[in-house]
Formats: structure tokens, C-alpha cells, sequence
């Protein structure tokens, strides 16, 4: 991993920093320099960082930069942050992309959502982490769902939360307090394309239980829930999972 944060006075990236309290994040997959839904992470990142205090983060020359950052060959995950203690900077961590998979077992902690910033990406990324450590090694579960205090199913530690009820494409309620999503999004907008009816809902994991689940997000696009911990394996044969998948995966751009 190498890290860079921007020099707002030479207005360029310099090597090193990557010091202080991590208080925005946002990461994309990118593939022989392509990827998908590049500008939707750009707005996504910019709109709340400049809230922040971090103007540049608009900056046409600021995002130029970060793009020349990127090889155009090999798989990449690099992820642009904002970091502060007493004083906010942007910056820039160039990280190879970690395997990528098509389904995954999820446990159900026994306690709700432990996030303070759930609708915020970076501040709970550490507190996120560990929680997926936990998941692996008690529960040999690859994620963790984040349930609410009345029990509704929110998301994932790092995925938006869709499944099928029938023919509708089911999302958690917005009242929820969630990341916004770009994968997620981006399926959503594609449903109603098709006619496909997409409905918010308020549901608890054991609801969810014998559905078509979907944990999506910018690294792996859709994957498809096939256990969840402390419940009867029961996961159906995919209906929708790779016909969407393969129309996901054709999303990519060069950057």
C-alpha cells in the first residue's frame, strides 16, 4: 500500500502522511484502470468532505491527480479519505484489491448496530473491522449484519442490503440509518428500468431467512447470501443473482 496526501498550498499529492483520526472514506474497484460508477463515488466523497472544510475535495486538479495515481494495469481498491485531528486533510491510499467472491455466510451479532456515524463512511471502518474479525474466527462467517434496536436488518459491515420477495426487489426502509450506497443505487435504478417493482422494507434476519439475499458493494459487486449463523442453512437456488451479476460486471469504464 502506498499513501499520499494532498499539499493544498502546491495543490499535488506528496508521498506519506496518512496520520490522524479517519473521519471520511471512500473506495472503488478498479480493474486494468477501469471501473464502475467512478463519478457517482466522486460526488458521493466530495458533497460530504467539503463539509468537512475540505474544499479541494471539488477541485478538478485535486481529482486529476488522484486518477494519475492509479496503474492501469493489474486490480486495485484504493480509497480516498479524509483525515483530522486538529486540522482536516485529504488523502490517498493506492491498495491491491483483496480476492473477490460471489457468495458468503453472515453472522447475526446479538446486539444492535454499534456504529456512531452509520450514515457517514470512515469513522466506523476500525470498529466495522473488527466486528468481521469476530465473524471469521467464532462464527467462521465472512460478514456481519447490522441490525437496528427493534431488530430490522440495516446492512452489512461493508455492503448495502437487497433481497427478493417474488418478483420485487426489496431494499431496507430509508428511515434506517445507512450508508448511501453506489452499487446499491446503481441496481436500484436498473430495477425500475426493467419494471421491476422495488419496495423499502422493515425486516428482521429471520425474515430474510429461504429469500435470494444480495450484499452489494463497489469491491464486489453482488454477492449472494448462502448461510446465516444461528439459522437453519437454507439458502434457494439463484434466480436473479448472475444475470444481474453479469450486467454489473459490464459496468466497468476506463477511469
Amino acid at each position: 500500500m502506498t499513501i499520499w496526501t494532498w499539499d493544498t498550498q502546491q495543490r499535488k499529492f506528496v508521498a506519506g502522511g496518512g496520520d490522524g483520526e479517519l473521519l471520511l472514506a471512500d473506495s472503488w474497484f478498479v480493474d486494468a484502470g477501469r471501473v464502475r460508477a467512478f463519478d457517482r463515488h466522486r460526488r458521493r466523497f466530495s458533497k460530504a468532505a467539503i463539509e468537512l472544510g475540505c474544499t479541494d475535495a471539488d477541485s478538478a486538479d485535486f481529482w486529476s491527480g488522484l486518477i494519475d495515481l492509479i496503474p492501469r494495469s493489474g486490480e486495485w481498491f484504493p480509497r480516498v479519505e479524509v483525515l483530522g485531528d486538529d486540522e482536516s486533510a485529504l488523502g490517498f491510499r493506492l491498495r491491491p484489491a483483496p480476492p473477490r467472491t460471489d457468495e458468503l455466510n453472515v453472522w447475526i451479532p446479538p446486539f444492535a448496530d454499534p456504529r456512531q456515524h452509520p450514515e457517514t463512511k470512515g469513522p466506523d471502518i476500525a470498529r466495522l473491522g473488527e466486528l468481521r474479525t469476530r465473524a471469521h474466527e467464532e462464527h467462521k462467517c465472512d460478514e456481519v449484519l447490522l441490525v437496528d434496536e427493534h431488530g430490522f436488518a440495516v446492512e452489512s459491515a461493508t455492503s448495502s442490503l437487497l433481497w427478493w420477495e417474488d418478483e420485487t426487489l426489496c431494499v431496507p426502509h430509508p428511515d434506517l440509518a445507512q450508508l448511501p450506497g453506489v452499487t446499491t443505487s446503481l441496481i436500484q435504478a436498473e430495477a425500475r428500468k426493467r419494471s421491476i417493482e422495488v419496495a423499502f422494507r422493515r425486516s428482521s434476519p429471520a425474515e430474510l431467512s429461504g429469500r435470494e439475499v444480495w450484499l452489494v458493494n463497489a469491491l464486489h459487486g453482488i454477492r449472494r447470501v448462502c448461510g446465516w449463523s444461528g439459522m437453519p442453512r437454507h439458502s434457494p437456488p439463484p434466480m436473479w443473482f448472475w444475470d444481474w451479476k453479469t450486467w454489473l460486471e459490464l459496468h466497468m469504464a476506463p477511469i
